[in-house]
């Protein structure tokens, strides 16, 4: 068998678990390149944890260049600016061109930008390197003694869980002194959840005090307020835009369920969508599970046979933060809350962390 050049694009949670897959002696055979812009990866699920100040920076944090060099990979620090199909190339922000044999894509998605007048204001959650790097901004609104209006645009489980998390941070640092809000365009939070589910969420959000707006899509941030369709205003001091993104325009075209725009061309998450599934979720849920099956299609594809079929889960197990020292548990139409589904939670993400430590 002849080596191959595989390249994975992009250090998301597919391709992470690609290369937690992938044994040193499998990677020694063959050409492995990680290409990113960034050395580190961050770990979505804990990004509640850190804007409600329970957790630093450091502990979402994964050292994904080091993880790969470990295990013989070649790290390139560039951004992928185009991909050649016929000649099996891609171009870098450096300049570089490196040819492949196998490409895989795991870059993220794009941004749904709102224009807005008050940009130093306004933070989007992802990308997540932009958003944590923007996060002192937002640390010293937090330092002010009057009392804050926040807003969150979105009403996806992100929106909900960076509303929550924001809550929390600042009943702690200003008590009684400040708002936050949802407007969500929908006319229920976590639309891929059944009623009962939403209306659960819902109830919690309530009891927490975050005021919650429905069909109120957001096509303008002006300044220092917001101009809903129902003529109200609403002032704030930072607004998060937390909606879902759009697909890479590198990858325009989404994949099938081998994961393939085309043959040798794999790509995953958010920067791609789905032919067979197009209202699959954008999730770190969803794109684990990818990059498991995707593990086992690089190597089929690595010896020349066809690649598995990809299949969404059909319950997927989802748990939100909640409230002080407890988060929301939701598998199916099943859903609790408390403290135990909070300790479950962090049990996930503590395991999940330590899978990339030195062994």
């Amino acid at each position: 068998m002849n080596a191959k050049t595989v390249i994975l694009a992009g250090s998301g949670h597919s391709h992470l678990e690609v290369l937690k897959s992938f044994s040193e002696n499998e990677i020694a055979k063959h050409r492995f390149l990680l290409v990113s812009p960034h050395r580190h990866t961050y770990y979505s699920a804990l990004v509640p944890r850190f804007i409600a100040g329970l957790v630093g920076v450091e502990a979402l944090t994964i050292d994904s260049a080091r993880f790969a060099e470990r295990k013989g990979v070649r790290f390139v620090k560039a951004k992928l600016e185009s991909i050649d199909r016929d000649q099996k190339s891609i171009l870098l922000s450096n300049g570089d061109r490196e040819r492949f044999d196998i490409l895989s894509i795991n870059i993220g998605g794009t941004p749904d930008v709102i224009p807005t007048r008050s940009s130093e204001r306004t933070f989007y959650l992802r990308p997540f390197d932009q958003f944590l790097s923007r996060w002192p901004e937002f640390e010293r609104v937090c330092e002010s003694n009057q009392k804050l209006s926040i807003v969150v645009v979105g009403g996806g489980a992100a929106a909900v869980e960076v509303a929550t998390a924001l809550k929390l941070r600042l009943t702690r640092s200003h008590p009684n002194k400040n708002e936050v809000h949802i407007i969500s365009r929908s006319s229920k939070l976590c639309a891929s959840y059944t009623s009962k589910v939403s209306t659960s969420i819902l109830e919690s959000l309530t009891k927490l005090g975050v005021r919650v707006h429905f069909n109120e899509p957001v096509t303008k941030v002006g300044d220092q307020h917001l101009e809903l369709q129902t003529g109200q205003t609403l002032q704030f001091d930072s607004v998060f835009i937390v909606t879902p993104t759009e697909p890479s325009n590198i990858l325009p075209d989404p994949v099938n369920a081998s994961l393939e725009s085309q043959p040798d061309i794999f790509a995953t998450g958010d920067c791609t969508s789905m032919t067979d599934y197009p209202d699959l979720p954008r999730s770190g849920v969803v794109a684990v599970r990818q990059g498991q099956l995707l593990s086992e299609s690089l190597r089929a594809r690595i010896i020349g046979q066809k690649p598995k079929l990809y299949a969404p889960q059909n319950k997927m197990l989802n748990i939100l933060i909640s409230g002080d020292g407890q988060a929301r548990l939701v598998f199916a139409n099943l859903s609790f809350e408390g403290r135990l589904a909070l300790r479950f939670k962090n049990w996930i993400d503590n395991r999940y962390m330590k899978s990339f430590e030195e062994k």
